[in-house]
């Protein structure tokens, strides 16, 4: 599957069937999530839990869960633990999890984050067994109980993008998202790039399909600076902790189209301490 159908066509799944999934299929995902805990997770100080008493789950957490406390049913779940509160951890684990959804949608299995930064300390502890640290984020999943339906729409033609790099008149999309320009810096903060600037150094293909990654109530706080021959991925508003969890989203989505489309997709985390509350730089990305 290329992963172009996967950042246009993926879409968040609220309403699942009322059934368990097939043993072979829990098994393979078992399989993966242990894969991921043991090949990173370790090091890195997070791990993934797979939840099968969903309806337990569900119980707990209906009120708090989820955004406004709108908890989203299921009878599966995946929680992602973090040894503790800290930016890198919350970046790479959602980079991992962001790999767990494409690997469900590759099942034909429908998912949906969800945030439980409104959820006690208390009941946080009885979700990870009382083992150490913290969990702030869960993953429902499940067979989907009806497709996403996908508008065809022109996105952002504002941005003067006018011909789609792939020869059609539309994307396969169901809402608007910001344009090139609006996400992509030149050198420096605030000075948007152009797109014949872009297009000269072949990344506008890149580009327009990231803006596809996913992020809490589509606020699309990432951003990048394009440097030469590497870009640095950045966060607006770094104070709220879920914009790390965001771009650690869009770096997944990021390394995935840049290996389909032939660049080095080699990344680092970058841990700034700059204290500038405008935005802050959490990664950089070899171009």
């Amino acid at each position: 599957m290329k992963f172009r159908e996967f950042t246009v066509n993926s879409h968040s799944t609220r309403d699942f069937v009322d059934s368990s999934l097939e043993e072979c299929d829990i098994n393979d995902i078992k399989t993966y999530l242990n894969e991921l805990n043991d090949t990173v997770g370790k090091e890195k100080g997070f791990s993934f839990m797979l939840m099968e008493n969903g309806g337990e789950v569900y119980k707990n957490l209906e009120g708090s869960g989820g955004y406004p406390g709108l908890m989203i049913k299921s009878l599966h779940y995946i929680g992602l633990r973090i040894a503790k509160i800290d930016h890198e951890i919350e970046f790479i684990g959602a980079f991992h999890m962001q790999a767990i959804i494409k690997k469900l949608y590759e099942m034909d299995i429908g998912s949906c984050w969800i945030t439980l930064l409104g959820v006690t300390p208390e009941k946080k502890r009885e979700l990870i067994n009382d083992q150490l640290g913290t969990i702030q984020y869960l993953l429902a999943f499940g067979k989907a109980q009806q497709k996403p339906k996908k508008n065809k729409a022109v996105i952002n033609r504002t941005s003067n993008y006018d011909q789609d790099p792939y020869g059609i008149t539309t994307i396969e999309t169901d809402e608007e998202r910001l344009s090139v320009s609006d996400i992509v810096y030149l050198y420096e903060w605030g000075n948007s790039a152009p797109i014949s600037e872009m297009k000269s150094r072949s990344v506008l293909d890149l580009l327009y399909y990231v803006r596809n990654s996913p992020s809490y109530q589509n606020t699309q706080p990432c951003r990048l600076i394009l440097k030469d021959g590497y870009a640095e991925l950045a966060v607006i508003n770094p104070e709220h902790e879920g914009n790390y969890t965001d771009a650690g989203i869009m770096m997944y989505m990021l390394q995935g189209l840049a290996s389909e489309l032939g660049f080095p997709a080699k990344w680092h985390f970058v841990n700034d301490e700059s204290g500038n509350m405008e935005y802050r730089l959490v990664a950089h990305f070899d171009l």
